[in-house]
């Protein structure tokens, strides 16, 4: 047997994901969009059950997160040299500086902008699944994409399509990306566990964990 579409193949991935890790702690979320493609799914592992976690008290952008981190790389720093990193206004940069001040993220003293504390994370790890019919290649390439953020990255096949990227394995570990499939009746087999990485950019992780705080309609 085999799934008719992906959105059939993705449904029945959830399922069967809630059924194995269906503790307090995990959170699974379906179409997470971060600048780098659109993941099937997000499984994510958080520090305490997501009804406690709190939120910022203002979401933070994409701007907003890369001026914490210029202020971050270096401790303190002026507007004006804000402003010559960026080729922006002053009063864009204020504005997220608000922000990130009434976060607690950042404080001003004297001329300067300092760090006020880290930014504080409400997972442990993430793991970014690409789910498809047929096509490895793209899938791998997609997940690939998802490392930006996730500590771990995996392709699902249809396991009815899978002997293709199966015969491919070693292709799948040179990226360390895991591989798995399903049956159409809920079985999930993995054929390469990917070991752990640090994400390639934390401002992809700081931008997830905005949306997991500050907007909960996109767990399913």
């Amino acid at each position: 047997m085999k799934f008719q579409t992906e959105t059939e193949l993705v449904e029945l991935l959830m399922k069967t994901l809630k059924r194995s890790f269906g503790k307090d702690y995990i959170e699974i979320f379906e179409e997470v969009s971060l600048g780098y493609g659109v993941a099937d799914i997000v499984l994510t592992r958080l520090v305490k059950p997501r009804k406690k976690l709190e939120s910022s008290k203002f979401f933070l952008t994409n701007y907003d997160i890369n001026i914490y981190n210029i202020i971050l790389r270096t401790g303190h720093i002026s507007f004006s040299e804000i402003e010559n990193i960026t080729r922006n206004s002053k009063n864009k940069i204020s504005k997220s500086v608000v922000k990130l001040i009434a976060n607690k993220y950042v404080k001003i003293e004297g001329c300067d902008i300092h760090i006020d504390k880290n930014y504080e994370f409400p997972f442990n790890v993430n793991f970014a699944i690409e789910a498809k019919l047929k096509d490895w290649k793209r899938a791998l390439k997609q997940a690939y994409r998802y490392k930006w953020f996730a500590e771990y990255s995996y392709v699902v096949m249809d396991a009815h399509y899978s002997n293709s990227a199966i015969k491919n394995i070693d292709v799948f570990e040179k990226y360390n990306v895991g591989l798995a499939t399903i049956t159409t009746t809920g079985e999930l087999k993995r054929y390469y566990n990917p070991t752990r990485e640090r994400p390639f950019d934390q401002k992809m992780q700081i931008l997830f964990s905005e949306q997991i705080k500050n907007n909960y309609e996109f767990a399913k």
